[in-house]
């Protein structure tokens, strides 16, 4: 019987190794550093909400402490001896505060660009009725 528990402990464990290659590691917070906190919003039709609409994550928060290895109590800014709560390493998003302000890529119109004409010529306007496909 122990045999058996010591296969099937054995086999598990290569299963959990096998899993954990490709996984992503598990970012490590330190007290002081700034995060955000994934919520579950509820649409409310009532009050004219919609969970596609709200903000995935709420914050800014400070983690507190850290209370095990996967969970961390956080604080508000503003009153940081009194904690919010105890959250989870996966509920948890560090904020980045980024220096350069310029987004990455360009606001552009999009589409055709519209004709351009020189100064000489003028577009054909015709008197005549087309219909839907343009012809005559």
């Amino acid at each position: 019987m122990a045999e058996a528990k010591d296969v099937a402990e054995m086999q598990q464990d290569l299963r959990k190794e096998c899993g954990d290659r490709k996984r992503r590691k598990a970012p490590n917070y330190f007290p002081g550093d700034w995060v955000f906190v994934t919520t579950h919003h509820l649409s409310n039709a009532a009050k004219g909400r919609t969970t596609k609409f709200m903000p995935k994550r709420d914050g800014t928060y400070i983690i507190r402490i850290q209370k095990s290895p996967t969970s961390y109590a956080i604080a508000n800014p503003d009153n940081p001896n009194e904690p919010v709560g105890t959250y989870h390493t996966s509920a948890l998003k560090v904020y980045k505060q980024d220096e350069r302000a310029t987004p990455v890529h360009p606001l552009r119109k999009r589409g055709r660009p519209r004709k351009t004409y020189t100064s000489g010529s003028s577009p054909r306007r015709s008197c005549r009725r087309r219909n839907q496909r343009g012809s005559l």
